[in-house]
């Protein structure tokens, strides 16, 4: 024992012993000498007494036992008024017909409806905070993930900017060189033109001089005449050259564009933050227990479960390359189906095969779910985000953009389950509600409290609950490289194994399985499935040489 328990009665003829035993009645310590004593009164033989360390367990949990108004012992409780009392309080229920002694009232208390309802009340209690607690982190999550968004951002926009600014630059920096050059070559040329003018004058400078030195008088009054005229040419030409010189001044004007964002923009942009409240569930214990209880189906064993094929079609191929990864019914009975190695389409075929339309896709689909009769929502896989499509104009609603690959999909009570990184659980407006952090495969489904999983590598398909509770695993040896799975209405599950070319069902309970068909029966590296329960088919995607639709009987 951590704590010392001495004995009471000892303790009270000032003989300190060790208590082995408490009486949870008298509220002490017993050794083994006293606990003898203690069950041959008759007032207290009946008494309840434990272990000293089973008292450890409850010590800290306050029970008064001890009436508030009179500080005397609880030895009566009023039926009508659900309240244990005093002999001092027994005036004020003078006319209750139906007070009892405590412990008659106390009988049998572990097997009780209160202690049920209680222990009920507290697990529900513990599973709505659960939920609320990761609805919370879940934001907070969210909230962290806006704000590195909005940093993204601004590095993006400022590099941007840096870079426009680098364009803009070189280019006004080309249009400076340009215009430079031109004025410059205009002034320059001048130049050269007088430089030479310059030039030639200064030689009949020269050559006059020398004349008037040594040149005959004949000589010197011919050539003062000649060299005159040449001096006569060559100064009307330089008049004429500078009558009209130009003058450049180079100058810059910024754009009033610029010139605003220096002078008026104070900041990059705003933050705003929009505030939206809402209400979280907490279902009282009863309603919940009500709910689930309408929420169980009618449950079937898998024995007498048969499959009956129905027609099997071809799938055009859109490539060379082909993997049937998803597939879906509508209500209308038609079936769409996902080729991840295919083109930017989903396939639409009637139920007898005949091929209706390819609806157009941002990317090559991997998997895809019934939202209602206008909507789907689709993975792209390693693309790593999903959208929402209205089937009848094929346009895009809701683009949703994820860390992690999307692969499998399944929409269940206006909630999408994800598979990324383990399971993601949003609204269809892409808000994550929970995240599930469980080692899954590529594919899942959903029941309205059940979600069910593949793993692959370790031959067992999960079951879990909505908060991600374990209710069941099975494991066989045939569930190799399981790959799509679906549930039919009594919450059986049918597993399509890609390597052993078999389809499992599995019973309800995880207990049981058989295996319903195999590579005899047509299938191929089977990879998709989906149980319509409107129609009571079953959809088999092979990997590669098409699908088939079979009914459950």
């Amino acid at each position: 024992m951590s704590d010392f328990f001495g004995c009471g009665p000892c303790g009270y003829a000032d003989n300190n012993r060790n208590a082995e035993k408490w009486c949870t009645v008298c509220e002490e310590g017993l050794c083994t000498d006293c606990e003898q004593v203690h069950k041959s009164i008759k007032t207290t033989r009946n008494h309840r007494v434990i272990s000293t360390d089973d008292f450890q367990q409850i010590k800290n949990i306050s029970i008064s036992l001890t009436c508030k108004n009179h500080d005397k012992p609880l030895q009566l409780y009023c039926k009508t008024h659900d309240v244990a009392v005093c002999l001092g309080c027994i005036s004020r229920h003078w006319a209750c017909s139906d007070v009892i002694p405590l412990d008659k009232a106390a009988e049998n208390a572990k097997h009780s409806t209160a202690l049920a309802d209680l222990e009920d009340t507290l697990t529900i209690a513990s599973r709505n905070l659960e939920q609320i607690i990761n609805d919370r982190s879940a934001a907070l999550e969210n909230l962290d993930g806006q704000r590195q968004t909005i940093k993204d951002t601004i590095n993006d926009t400022r590099e941007k900017i840096l870079q426009k600014f680098d364009d803009l630059e070189q280019k006004l920096l080309f249009e400076l060189d340009t215009q430079h050059g031109k004025c410059k070559s205009e002034l320059s040329k001048l130049l050269n033109r007088l430089k030479n003018s310059e030039r030639d004058l200064n030689c009949l400078k020269e050559q006059t001089s020398q004349l008037k030195s040594f040149a005959s008088e004949i000589q010197l009054f011919l050539g003062t005449r000649q060299i005159d005229n040449t001096v006569f040419i060559e100064v009307k030409s330089v008049k004429e050259g500078i009558q009209s010189v130009s003058n450049y001044e180079v100058n810059l004007q910024l754009h009033t564009s610029i010139i605003a964002l220096m002078n008026e923009v104070d900041q990059l942009g705003n933050i705003h933050v929009k505030k939206t409240t809402t209400s979280l569930p907490f279902k009282e214990a009863k309603e919940d227990q009500a709910q689930i209880q309408l929420r169980v189906p009618e449950m079937r064993t898998i024995k007498n479960i048969r499959l009956k094929l129905k027609k099997r079609f071809e799938v055009n191929r859109k490539g060379y390359l082909i993997w049937l990864s998803g597939c879906t019914m509508l209500s209308n009975g038609n079936v769409l189906i996902a080729n991840y190695r295919g083109s930017n389409v989903l396939m639409e075929y009637s139920q007898d095969g005949k091929h209706i339309r390819d609806i157009p896709c941002s990317d090559v689909p991997f998997d895809l779910t019934v939202i209602d009769s206008d909507r789907i929502a689709v993975t792209y896989g390693h693309k790593m985000y999903l959208e929402i499509l209205n089937l009848k104009n094929t346009t895009v609603e809701k683009k949703v953009k994820f860390s992690k690959d999307c692969y499998g999909i399944s929409y269940q009570d206006n909630k999408l389950f994800i598979i990324s990184g383990g399971i993601v659980i949003t609204d269809i407006t892409g808000k994550v509600l929970q995240k599930l952090r469980v080692d899954c495969g590529f594919y899942l489904e959903t029941t309205i409290d059940r979600i069910y999983f593949t793993v692959g590598t370790d031959h067992t398909v999960r079951c879990i609950s909505m908060i991600g509770e374990e209710i069941w695993v099975h494991e066989w040896e045939s569930l190799v490289d399981s790959r799509g799975i679906t549930v039919d209405d009594h919450q059986n599950v049918y597993v399509a194994n890609f390597y052993s070319n078999s389809l499992t069902v599995i019973q309800h309970d995880g207990k049981a399985s058989k295996t319903l068909l195999t590579k005899s029966d047509g299938l191929n590296s089977p990879s998709a499935l989906k149980y319509n329960k409107d129609k009571k088919v079953l959809l088999l995607c092979n990997e590669r040489d098409g699908a088939a639709l079979y009914n459950l009987e």
